[in-house]
């Protein structure tokens, strides 16, 4: 197994997207909200993916979730009132024979098979009043979580990555560059197609080859 991850960010004082990388999990957080708060929201996921990870079963899996959930409430809460934040959490979990995912708000999971590309993960968004609103960790007492678990292959490829590039790159072209031979190679030229867009969002991926 094999792994490699990118970011991009305008301003990093105002960044507030967290990866995690292991052997057997990976995580995409996307802090929302308030600066400090949507920092905050993203820094704890990650720090709890990091602790309890990794995670036998969905069962497992949707505990962590809602565990996470409450931290988080708990975590931002001490910044005052005036912050109001949450963090979306797109999180993959492999063992021997099996990927698992977890997934609350609008980052995505795609898998990569053969020459078949999947979108294994659902954008939790939905309009109030003319407003966008997605679904995120710390917001709500319960939260959709997406869990789904299948057999794993040799040679599947899995990227993970934040919304900056949902409206950038088509998923066409996704899979051409996720068909690349090398990893490394493959999540280089998903950045570069994103920056020579011009694009504004900051961008965070991780790429994984079985």
């Amino acid at each position: 197994m094999r792994y490699t991850y990118r970011e991009y960010c305008k301003d990093r004082d105002k960044y507030a997207d967290r990866l995690f990388c292991s052997e057997d999990t990976f995580a995409v957080a996307d802090g929302m909200g308030t600066l400090q708060g949507s920092k905050c929201a993203s820094e704890k996921a990650i720090e709890l993916v990091a602790k309890y990870r990794p995670f036998a079963d969905l069962r497992d899996l949707n505990v962590f979730f809602q565990r996470t959930n409450r931290k988080i409430m708990q975590e931002v809460a001490k910044l005052g009132d005036e912050s109001v934040s949450g963090t979306t959490l797109s999180l993959l979990s492999l063992n021997t024979d099996t990927f698992r995912i977890g997934h609350v708000g609008d980052s995505r999971i795609y898998l990569l098979r053969g020459q078949e590309l999947t979108l294994l993960t659902q954008d939790q968004i939905r309009f109030k009043g003319g407003k966008k609103q997605v679904s995120a960790l710390g917001l709500e007492w319960n939260p959709p979580v997406l869990l789904y678990e299948d057999k794993l292959l040799k040679g599947d490829r899995f990227l993970l990555i934040s919304d900056g590039a949902v409206d950038v790159i088509e998923d066409a072209k996704l899979k051409d560059i996720l068909a690349t031979a090398d990893i490394e190679e493959g999540a280089e030229a998903l950045m570069d197609t994103y920056l020579s867009s011009c694009a504004e969002d900051d961008l965070s991926l991780i790429v994984v080859e079985v």
